[in-house]
């Protein structure tokens, strides 16, 4: 009796409608030929043009492989459920690309500067900052001094190396603030997809 691995990501966007083995999950098997057979075998393809998604049962994937040879042992190393989409291929113009780049930047810049102002207005460093000059100087500051360029300059410092990230330049290899929150964000929407699935009786299940 052949054994067969399988693991499969916890999501797998494609710009295809049918979908192979291949598509949605590694696979081992001991048998090269066997391997190349399971992996070009026809799993799904969704029904219409337009973005969608299906929620997969590993069963399923399981109930297909056995189809070319009943004895074989599958083992599943990955999740017990997982997303597909299917985007449809579309060259976006130049111009329109550049648009939500700029607005995009707009918005990020315009509301962390807001942010920052309110807390510093809120907690009155502006008036800190005067008080320590006069109590370090002996004389009161006719405009911005010395704590508050070295202020500007710290925050900006300090964001960029919280964020791990000053333009096309990251710092280290760790992944940044921003996208651990995204991988977290990913992770709960497909859960919550695949649990609303299950109780719809919309997942694709070897019952299905």
């Amino acid at each position: 009796m052949k054994t067969v691995y399988i693991k499969a990501e916890d999501s797998v966007c494609l710009n295809h409608r049918d979908v192979k083995i291949e598509d949605i999950l590694s696979l081992y098997c001991s048998d090269p030929d066997l391997a190349y057979k399971m992996k070009k075998m026809n799993f799904y393809c969704f029904p219409q043009k337009g973005n969608q998604r299906k929620v997969i049962s590993i069963l399923k994937v399981v109930e297909i492989i056995k189809e070319v040879d009943k004895t074989i042992e599958v083992v599943n190393m990955g999740p017990e459920d997982f997303m597909i989409y299917y985007k449809e291929r579309k060259e976006e113009k130049r111009w329109i690309h550049w648009i939500k780049l700029v607005f995009v930047s707009l918005v990020a810049f315009l509301g962390a500067g807001f942010s920052i102002m309110t807390y510093n207005t809120d907690v009155g460093i502006d008036d800190l900052f005067h008080n320590m000059y006069e109590l370090i100087m002996g004389e009161t500051a006719k405009g911005p001094n010395l704590l508050h360029f070295s202020y500007t300059v710290g925050l900006a410092m300090g964001i960029i190396i919280f964020f791990n990230h000053a333009g096309k330049i990251k710092l280290n290899d760790d992944p940044t603030p921003f996208e651990v929150q995204m991988r977290l964000y990913e992770r709960d929407v497909n859960d919550t997809l695949i649990i609303d699935a299950d109780r719809k009786k919309e997942e694709e299940d070897v019952d299905s």
